[in-house]
């Protein structure tokens, strides 16, 4: 054998080895989940905003993909444990994370020594719900009725706290923003959880907070709590007496939203799986019914990693410029 013909068989030989190793990995790929169970790791504990709708998605990408997809709840820290669970897990599609508007864009903005970034070392993968704003309620014996009779009485009731679901959330945001914007003067209690704020309000506790649309929503029902304003640009479906500030005279808006992401690196065929089985459940008749029943929301339209990436990306300059308003600096 001439060693002309040798180098020619080892050629091959290699180039064999790396195509059948390409075929394995797009093979790999293809028939992902191949029977192991999913898990995605929610920001809030059972009963908040993103645990009422991701268990139900959860159960809906299980019959999909046709495997066990478990819920993961993680809450606190503005949604960065959830994150964190996440970030450092291998690519391959089997741990994925629910995260909100604030705790991407307000870790990223004010969180000064975080130890992974929140947009570049995760995979942006599907926006999932929100977009109706968050709701302001107050204790059922608060004698207000809107924003307006709030701002008055913060002048009379210097003991007035509020809640939100942590530093630099959507909740800590908007109120801070209104206080700037009025001058009115209520103290900032910041929850671990979206969970514990309801049963505070209800027992008085703590007598005003901004909150998620569903979580508070059978106590605003059953008058246990008031809803008196939102944050968003129209009427939400289930508390229509709750008018958006701009509605009220105040222009302050914000419009949070879900979203789904996995670890850095995840292979864009199995990105594309997840974002189809996403639009799937958003497209059905039912899964609007429930956004606007359980959710108080609006489901999202059809959505995509690269339309995900680029509202990330334009809410780090609008949040950017309303935490400058509220004066909510870095730490």
């Amino acid at each position: 054998m001439t060693s002309s013909t040798r180098r020619q068989l080892l050629g091959a030989a290699a180039a064999t080895t790396v195509l059948g190793s390409a075929s394995r990995m797009v093979q790999a790929q293809s028939v992902w989940p191949a029977g192991k169970t999913i898990r995605i790791v929610l920001p809030s504990g059972a009963g908040g905003g993103s645990d009422i709708f991701g268990r139900v998605l959860a159960e809906f990408m299980g019959k999909e993909l046709g495997t066990q997809v478990i819920i993961d709840n993680k809450p606190g820290a503005n949604g960065l444990l959830a994150m964190d669970a996440v970030v450092r897990q291998p690519p391959d599609g089997y741990n994925l994370a629910v995260s909100f508007t604030a705790s991407v864009i307000g870790n990223k903005l004010l969180q000064t020594k975080l130890a992974f970034d929140p947009i570049t070392d995760l995979t942006p993968i599907a926006k999932i719900g929100g977009e109706g704003g968050n709701i302001l309620i107050v204790n059922s014996e608060l004698p207000v009725k809107n924003v307006r009779d709030l701002i008055e009485l913060t002048k009379t009731r210097k003991d007035l706290s509020y809640a939100s679901w942590g530093i630099g959330s959507g909740g800590h945001l908007i109120m801070e923003a209104l206080k700037a914007n009025t001058g009115m003067q209520i103290n900032h209690v910041p929850y671990k959880t979206v969970a514990q704020i309801s049963p505070d309000v209800i027992s008085n506790v703590i007598p005003v907070a901004w909150i998620d649309t569903a979580s508070p929503l059978p106590h605003i029902k059953s008058g246990r709590v008031r809803a008196i304003a939102t944050s968003g640009t129209n009427v939400l479906p289930q508390t229509p007496e709750a008018l958006p500030m701009v509605q009220q005279g105040i222009q302050l808006t914000t419009l949070p939203y879900y979203s789904l992401h996995g670890p850095k690196g995840m292979p864009d065929a199995i990105v594309q799986r997840i974002v189809g089985v996403v639009n799937k459940w958003l497209a059905l008749p039912e899964t609007a019914t429930f956004y606007r029943d359980r959710s108080n929301q609006p489901a999202p339209g059809q959505t995509s990693p690269d339309q995900l990436l680029k509202q990330l990306q334009s809410d780090l300059v609008s949040w950017g410029k309303m935490y400058e308003l509220a004066g909510i600096k870095p730490q």
